[in-house]
């Protein structure tokens, strides 16, 4: 996607939207609940390829990016988290749980690029994976050493989306679309015979519909994202990302009828405390190593 000129406002308006579709994402995968998480994966992704597809050949943009190797895993950890938020996604979980829980994913990034890629944390970045590992605790309610699965499962999708972004960190250079278009061909590859093998349901106009708009809102989520980095760096405005969660909030309440309980309220504010604590510690860092140079 082209570079424009910094406008702050309209990158903030397009991460918002994106935050939104985010949430939609959850959303339409939670009203599919009764088919399995392969099945549901396979249908949403092969429209999101057939979109993405297009949106390459738009944007004169390879459809195999030239790092096929980091693009394997990127993939693989990006599918992984997939099937786990899916599998979570149930009818009688809440989706603003299943929201903030997979949102660690922001946490998890940060100790696998220390791990991985070597890269320094600041004391504010130390004390924000403590106070997000609070949260947690507060959302998983661990009560008679009795976890929910659904949690387990959506912080497990936080984890693998977490090595995810680690992954998208080391393909500079290629475009967002084509690292998309890879994935999701990857993931329609992977799940199809994992969904024969459980067995594939009939489908009917509505499951058609729904899944038709998950993998549209799939593609346009990544292309709103794309368009509102193009306009701003995401060291100004990648905190607003943390709206999801508040997207997600307001659908369980309106669409599903969900009030959180005051344990996953506090769990989720020490959450989305921690991610923008994480945000202000990384640029105040940064900033430090940009004067220091």
């Amino acid at each position: 996607m082209t570079l424009r000129s910094e406008n702050i406002q309209k990158g903030v308006c397009y991460l918002l939207l994106t935050s939104f579709l985010f949430s939609s994402q959850q959303a339409f995968g939670k009203v599919l609940y009764y088919l399995s998480s392969f099945e549901r994966t396979f249908y949403f992704s092969l429209v999101a390829a057939v979109i993405m597809a297009m949106l390459c050949k738009k944007e004169k943009v390879p459809l195999m990016g030239a790092q096929p190797k980091l693009l394997f895993f990127r993939s693989l950890f990006g599918f992984l988290s997939t099937i786990l938020v899916f599998a979570a996604a149930t009818d009688a979980y809440p989706i603003a749980n299943l929201s903030l829980l997979s949102s660690t994913s922001t946490i998890f990034a940060l100790i696998a690029a220390v791990v991985w890629l070597k890269e320094r944390m600041s004391r504010g970045q130390v004390l924000a994976i403590f106070i997000a590992f609070g949260g947690i605790v507060l959302l998983l309610k661990p009560t008679g050493g009795f976890l929910e699965q659904e949690s387990l499962l959506a912080l497990g999708g936080g984890f693998f989306a977490g090595l995810a972004y680690t992954v998208v960190r080391r393909l500079k250079g290629e475009s967002p679309y084509s690292i998309t278009f890879f994935f999701m061909v990857f993931s329609v590859i992977v799940s199809f015979p994992l969904a024969l093998w459980q067995g594939m349901h009939p489908l009917g106009l509505f499951e058609i519909g729904i899944l038709l708009l998950l993998g549209a809102v799939t593609a346009a989520a990544q292309f709103f994202l794309s368009l509102a980095y193009s306009y701003a760096p995401s060291t100004k405005i990648s905190v607003y990302l943390y709206s999801q969660s508040l997207f997600a909030f307001l659908i369980g309440i309106v669409v599903f009828d969900e009030v959180p309980d005051l344990l996953s309220m506090a769990g989720g504010a020490l959450l989305i405390g921690a991610g923008i604590l994480n945000f202000i510690a990384s640029r105040t860092m940064h900033r430090r190593q940009f004067y220091e140079v």
